[in-house]
């Protein structure tokens, strides 16, 4: 069977957002701060001629939430995007092509439903919602080897899930739902990850997608909360500064278009990752 190229994709997903009236974002790829994400490191340029150092885009947000900010309208961006920092391997390059969307006015519920309704354009699909257990982890490395040992193993390889309720800490970006005073079932079960402040239980407005076991999307609904972003980059800058890890400047632009959004949700997608399912689906 023929396989889908890229140029051949690319064109299908513009068609598809432009007959729905998006608005097709372009994306600067030179940019003099980004946001301070946990786990998420840019490559650095220089502009030697001036002296100055850039940093290339590890997604396209920063750029669609500067046009969200002055214009309330859905939109998307295709870019290349650039990740240091991180292994190279089959399904993990450090520069790839993600595909990003926002709509307006949409609740977590909705924006899965318009996944769906993307992906059948390319895949027959089955869909299931898998929750996260209330007594996670509540700090990152914990978590990420409960995630890895506990969910990734254990996830279907034909169909898709969605995954959500991720620890609020986890996900600066997205909105929070705050569950309420954790009970004395759970802080047993977890006692050392409830200490201080850590006795109203959150979890972040948020999914991520995986098909066949491979994870292709990150969704959510926006954190339009100035200064909880920009608390979550002082304490992202702290945390790179006592591990001797790579920093860089926090786009305080990011922050001020931030809390000028209404209610709005939005996904990135791998776009070699879901290429390379619909090949293999397709063969």
């Amino acid at each position: 069977m023929t396989q889908t190229t890229t140029a051949t994709f690319l064109k299908s997903i513009r068609q598809y957002f432009w007959s729905k009236n998006f608005t097709e974002v372009e994306i600067p790829y030179l940019n003099e701060s980004l946001p301070l994400e946990p786990n998420i490191y840019p490559f650095k340029t220089k502009w030697v001629h001036k002296n100055k150092e850039y940093y290339l885009p590890t997604s396209p947000e920063m750029a669609l939430k500067q046009y969200l900010s002055q214009n309330k309208t859905n939109c998307f961006a295709i870019s290349h995007c650039f990740r240091d920092l991180e292994d190279s391997n089959s399904t993990h390059t450090p520069e790839f092509l993600m595909l990003e969307w926002y709509e307006i006015g949409k609740n977590l519920a909705q924006l899965q439903d318009s996944v769906k309704q993307f992906l059948s354009l390319f895949l027959s699909l089955k869909f299931e919602v898998l929750n996260l257990p209330i007594n996670v982890p509540q700090n990152e490395p914990d978590f990420n080897q409960y995630f890895l040992n506990e969910i990734e193993p254990n996830l279907p390889r034909d169909s898709a899930v969605f995954i959500t309720g991720y620890p609020a800490f986890l996900s600066p970006l997205a909105s929070r739902n705050e569950i309420g005073k954790v009970n004395n079932f759970f802080r047993n079960l977890n006692a050392s990850a409830f200490t201080g402040e850590k006795n109203l239980f959150t979890t972040a407005n948020r999914f991520e997608l995986y098909i066949n076991g491979i994870e292709i999307a990150n969704g959510c609904v926006e954190n339009t909360n100035s200064e909880s972003i920009k608390k979550s980059f002082k304490l992202e800058q702290q945390h790179r500064q006592e591990n001797n890890l790579p920093s860089h400047p926090p786009s305080t632009e990011f922050i001020k278009n931030s809390s000028k959004l209404s209610l709005c949700s939005g996904i990135g997608i791998g776009i070699e990752r879901l290429l390379n399912i619909i090949n293999k689906n397709g063969a």
